[in-house]
């Protein structure tokens, strides 16, 4: 089991949740983290890697959002 970080972002795209979760691999951590994201965007991180941005209700990510992955 690993260890990952989900942040929350409020519409100001500012952090305003963190929660520490622990996760079998990546996928599950990404399972859990869309759970999330139905009441805001979320960050996947696993230490100083960033795994994944969930975008709000696990919306297509745009354009600008890859400046993020």
């Amino acid at each position: 089991m690993s260890c990952y970080s989900i942040h929350a972002f409020d519409d100001g795209d500012e952090i305003a949740l963190s929660h520490i979760i622990r996760c079998s691999d990546d996928l599950d951590a990404l399972s859990a983290g869309i759970g999330y994201s139905n009441a805001q965007a979320i960050e996947i991180w696993r230490g100083e890697r960033l795994l994944a941005r969930v975008t709000l209700g696990n919306a297509p990510l745009r354009t600008e959002d890859a400046r993020n992955l």
